[in-house]
Formats: structure tokens, sequence, C-alpha cells
């Protein structure tokens, strides 16, 4: 490597560092309102400095801003900060090593579901939590659930949330700033798979069983619950998914919106769901194809 290679590479890290570091600053001016409100923003400095540079010149980079943190922040801001700056190093080395976008996902989600039960099981009183008050509401609505499917629904929302959040805004980045990536498949290329819609039945017949027929155990209902919720994601995604393949083919671009918009409604994101679930068993899409 020639001295001009490792002189732009010092220089953007520094770069990369000083922006950080404004955002750790701005973070404590606005009373945590950052590290509160979408503290997966931290990743983005680290993951575009690791998309165009080798993993182990990224690595010294992330070890200056996690020194850095200690200037700017108390331990909440470290502790997002820092798992912010490991999912950004690691998605920034997918970026630069061309891994797919499942892969990119996957590790994502897996980082981010870590981080906040670490958040939510250990942490809660430190990072000034109370979700008593939130679970009692939502007790009163749907008996059948408890505090543990309570949390385990919170912490698997908020990290699927927020692998999106990261994974959208960084392919942006990417095709802003002209950073090669693995090209982002159409949505027409993006199939149902019938085995979720099968699972799902099984499930759904699982989960009538134990409310009203069988008498199993809190923990096996609770599992049987959990599963239920993320299956119910799995075919809203496959939902909007075919709603966008319909608005693309009819030429109605300016619907794909509603076609995202409606699936995140309660009540309303049923009709997604149950789409979902049809386009799983059928490939309506190929049908109307």
């Amino acid at each position: 490597m020639n001295s001009t290679v490792k002189t732009r590479q010092i220089t953007r890290g520094a770069m990369v560092c000083a922006i950080y570091g404004i955002m750790l600053f701005a973070n404590q001016q606005f009373a945590l309102a950052i590290e509160d409100g979408m503290s997966w923003i931290f990743a983005f400095p680290i993951l575009i400095y690791a998309a165009q540079n080798p993993s182990s010149v990224a690595a010294v980079c992330a070890a200056a801003m996690a020194l850095e943190t200690f200037l700017f922040g108390g331990f909440t801001t470290w502790f997002y900060s820092w798992t912010s700056i490991v999912i950004g190093y690691l998605y920034g080395i997918g970026i630069y090593r061309r891994w797919s976008s499942d892969i990119k996902l996957v590790v994502t989600f897996l980082l981010s579901l870590g981080s906040y039960i670490f958040i939510f099981w250990m942490w809660a009183g430190i990072f000034g939590l109370d979700y008593a008050a939130d679970f009692q509401m939502i007790h009163e609505i749907m008996p059948f659930i408890d505090m543990r499917v309570f949390l385990a629904a919170i912490i698997f929302v908020l990290s699927l949330l927020q692998t999106i959040c990261i994974h959208l805004l960084a392919t942006l980045i990417c095709i802003r700033m002209k950073i090669p990536t693995v090209p982002v498949k159409k949505i027409s290329q993006l199939r149902p798979n019938k085995m979720v819609g099968i699972v799902s039945i099984v499930i759904g017949a699982l989960f009538f069983l134990s409310q009203n027929v069988l008498q199993w155990n809190a923990e096996v209902k609770d599992i049987i619950l959990i599963a239920l919720m993320i299956d119910l994601c799995a075919l809203d995604y496959y939902g909007i998914l075919y709603m966008l393949d319909r608005s693309g083919r009819k030429a109605q671009r300016k619907r794909s919106f509603f076609a995202i918009f409606g699936a995140f409604v309660p009540g309303i994101n049923a009709i997604w769901i149950i789409l979902g679930e049809l386009d799983c068993l059928f490939d309506l899409r190929k049908v109307r194809g």
C-alpha cells in the first residue's frame, strides 16, 4: 500500500471521527434526544468508512470512536453508541466484501436483538424504563398476553425496525456516494415462500387450540404466541411485496406509499396479512402475470 492511499485513509478516518464527535456533542446538547429516539444513527460514520476501506483499517477507526465516546456521554450513551459502532462496522465490512443483503440483514438484526435484550431484561433500571403501565394497558385489551410475551414482542419489533432503517438508509447512502455494493433485488424477484404459508396455518391452528381446546402450560402458550407474532410479521411483509408488485404492474407507482403504509396500520394490515398468506400458498403474482 503506497503512502498516498495511507494518507487518504488517515484523513478520511479523522474526518469520520470528527463527524461522530459532532453527533455525540449534539446528543448531549439536546438532552440525549438522539440516543433516545434514533440511536442507530451512530452506526453510519463507521459504516460508511468501513464500506470503503479494509476491515483492519476500519477497526482502528472504530476503536478511536469507542474511545471518543468517553468524552461526550454517560453510561447509556456508551452502550448505545458502542453497539451502533459494532453494527455499523460489520455492516460496512459486508458492503466492502460484497455480502448479500440477506447476510447483512441477519447480522444487523441479531446484533440489534442482542442489544435490546440487554436493555430490557438486564439494564432496564439503568436506562429508566418502566413498562409496567404499558403492559397493563395491553393486558386489558388482550388478556391472553403476559409480560414475557409483551417484552419479547417489543424487543422483536424494535430490532426489526432498527434493522430496516439501517439497511434502507445505508443502501441510499451507498447509491448517492457511488459506493459499490450488491444490487438491490427488484420487487418482482422477491418471490413468496409456500412453506411460510403452510407453517402459518399450523401456527394459527396451534394458537386456536391452545386458547380454546388444549390445556397447555403457560410457557408453551407463550412460545406459540411469540411464533404467531413473528409469523404475522412475515405475512405482512409478503403482503407488502404483493401490493408493491401490483402497483408496479399497473403503472400506479404513486400508490406505492399506501402499499407500505397500510401494512403498519392496526386492523387494516389484516388485509395485507391475508394477501401475504394467499400469495405464499397460491403465488398470486404468478397467477395474475
